[in-house]
């Protein structure tokens, strides 16, 4: 990325704000522009470098995944926990989670949508998904992500807006069980696995 490492937040359409604020949002961890503001297709929700990216966080009513890292460009430290019970995954993964990264570094609406419209086209709340990134003092950025009915599209909800985004629900899936395909030099492990391992034997 040229120039700042930031996450930055929709920006109303052109016209609607003067040079001056357009350029004091671009060293804003957030911006918020004055309600309402139509989100239109293309329009970017939210942004970050991936390579900047030191967390991501994605809970659901059955499971949490958080990825995280101390440092630009390290791997991802990654644990997956499950309401059921199921074994904690644990492993490692590239520093672009495979190639997954880019996809949730950047959120581009597919076409805004109005509260009623996300009420009711949107009704399946998926989970919330936290990102951070390397920029000092700057919070997370929370996002509710919502399915339709037939959990085929998917939209967000930040800072008071709202949209249908470019991202297939199959990312969100992966995330949840993201140690399965992604692990590089740690095998995804449980706390039953982990606990069994006992001291090598003795001599006979």
């Amino acid at each position: 990325m040229p120039t700042l490492d930031r996450k930055h937040l929709l920006i109303a359409a052109g016209g609607l704000f003067a040079a001056g604020m357009i350029a004091g949002a671009a060293l804003a961890p957030r911006v918020l522009a004055p309600a309402p503001v139509a989100v239109g297709r293309g329009d970017t929700l939210a942004t970050f470098a991936p390579d900047a990216v030191l967390a991501v966080t994605y809970a659901t009513r059955s499971s949490i995944t958080t990825a995280q890292r101390a440092s630009r460009g390290a791997r991802f430290h990654v644990q997956s926990t499950y309401a059921d019970e199921s074994p904690v995954q644990r492993c490692t993964a590239p520093p672009d989670l495979a190639g997954h990264l880019a996809r949730f570094a950047e959120m581009k609406a597919r076409r805004g949508l109005s509260r009623e419209q996300r009420d009711r086209e949107f009704p399946v709340q998926l989970g919330v998904l936290d990102i951070r990134d390397n920029v000092t003092g700057d919070p997370a950025v929370s996002v509710r992500v919502f399915a339709n009915h037939e959990q085929t599209a998917v939209a967000v909800v930040l800072e008071g807006y709202a949209g249908e985004i470019i991202l297939p629900i199959a990312e969100l899936r992966w995330l949840e069980r993201a140690c399965d395909t992604v692990a590089i030099s740690d095998e995804p492990q449980s706390e039953d696995k982990s606990a069994s391992l006992g001291p090598p034997p003795g001599p006979p």
